[in-house]
């Protein structure tokens, strides 16, 4: 007889598989790929970094950029203080000079400080930093020549997580690392779905072409780069140059972040849900959104699935204790614990069809892991292994459940801002 969590079970193998699958075969599929060009006649290039209640990090964001190994007159830096309630504004009024423009502004959101800076730009292309972030030295100069291409409107960066120390630090750290490496998979078909704050350089006369920044998404980044696809411009992946951001070091700190992330890419999902399934939109339309929108339904299942393997049998035996008055003696009788006995047991009651699932795809993941960290120079120590674990078998069922209960203050009305 076939159970509903069996029914799950498939239902996220054959997602998974599908996934997996496309990737791979993009991955070794040879393809065209435009080639960086040259950066001989270096362009004007405008930094915007928008500001609320910074003022632990936002002082190291600014040296960073000055620390850019680029010439200071094509270097337009613009800081936008967006109604900080901290010493941030006192922080950055430091740094003002000719070369360093600020504007103070009542809080207004994220998408709006963009918008102020993308107003009085004087570069020819437009980075974007986030307050929280750092970039290397040669970051600029290694990122943008992949905009050389005409058809390139904007070129993500390498982002990185940085100094991990503790175990929710160092899995968001594998976790951007992994997902550096996937997005440059998709970028060799196009499928670019989010340019992140951290650092991404836009060609300012396409941004300024789509309208700039939406100031209503809670995910701008995202939004922005939907916006891009829908208008047919291309996004590249730079695999040089790193962007260090400061990752949340506590699970109640990466829900807040990730509650945000997650109802704002619904929302921006269900905007431009006429992309879905769309060939006019390529694989962006025919593959990106449809793994996504499976993405989305798999999340609540794996949700489902640890409640009813472990979770419900874990309430069940420690019922069952409760009402034996936790006497655990039975359980250590020899005859309980004899090795025929367990080894019959385990035999007969094992699913090894699901077991070998498991197994593969876990391996899959693995080698995928391995790849990530060659492409973006990481390396894999030994201190990594306990991460890796957790990572793999218990950090996403954790965001699954983050996702789950986003689903759930999204669908009572809850909303949510970048203040």
């Amino acid at each position: 007889m076939i159970h509903i969590t069996d029914i799950l079970f498939w239902i996220i193998y054959a997602i998974s598989l599908y996934t997996t699958i496309f990737i791979i075969m993009t991955l070794v599929e040879k393809r065209t790929v435009p080639k960086k060009g040259s950066l001989s006649n270096p362009p004007k290039v405008s930094v915007i970094v928008p500001a609320h209640n910074e003022e632990k990090t936002i002082k190291g964001t600014i040296n960073s950029i000055l620390a850019l190994d680029y010439p200071e007159s094509l270097l337009d830096i613009i800081i936008v203080n967006d109604g900080s309630t901290d010493n941030t504004q006192k922080i950055i009024e430091k740094y003002k000079n000719k070369q360093i423009t600020i504007i103070n502004q009542r809080n207004k959101g994220k998408g709006n400080a963009l918008n102020c800076g993308l107003k009085i730009a004087k570069g020819e292309y437009v980075a974007c930093l986030d307050a929280d972030s750092f970039v290397e030295k040669d970051t600029l100069k290694l990122m943008l020549p992949y905009l050389d291409d005409p058809e390139m409107s904007a070129v993500c960066p390498l982002m990185k997580v940085k100094n991990p120390k503790n175990l929710i630090e160092k899995s968001q750290w594998l976790e951007y690392i992994l997902y550096a490496f996937i997005k440059s998979i998709m970028a060799k078909i196009h499928c670019i779905n989010v340019t992140p704050g951290p650092f991404t350089i836009y060609r300012k006369k396409d941004v300024d072409s789509i309208g700039g920044f939406d100031e209503k998404s809670i995910v701008e980044d995202q939004e922005i780069a939907y916006r891009l696809q829908s208008k047919h411009h291309k996004i590249a992946q730079s695999q040089e140059g790193n962007v260090y951001t400061v990752a949340p070091k506590t699970l109640k700190d990466l829900y807040v972040q990730r509650k945000r992330w997650y109802k704002g890419t619904m929302l921006t999902f269900y905007q431009y849900r006429y992309m879905l399934f769309n060939k006019n939109y390529g694989d962006f339309g025919m593959f990106q959104l449809p793994a996504f929108a499976a993405g989305m339904l798999s999340l609540p299942l794996v949700v489902l699935l640890f409640l009813n393997y472990t979770i419900i049998p874990f309430y069940k035996k420690l019922h069952h204790l409760y009402i034996i008055d936790f006497d655990i003696m039975p359980y250590f009788t020899f005859e309980r614990f004899s090795l025929h006995t367990l080894i019959t047991t385990s035999w007969l009651t094992t699913d090894f069809s699901k077991l070998f699932i498991v197994f593969l795809l876990l391996l899959t993941s693995t080698a995928l892991m391995i790849k990530a960290h060659i492409d973006t120079r990481e390396k894999i120590g030994s201190k990594d292994i306990i991460p890796l674990i957790f990572f793999f078998i218990i950090y996403y069922i954790i965001l699954s459940f983050m996702w789950v209960g986003s689903i759930i203050e999204l669908a009572q009305g809850k909303g949510n801002k970048w203040s």
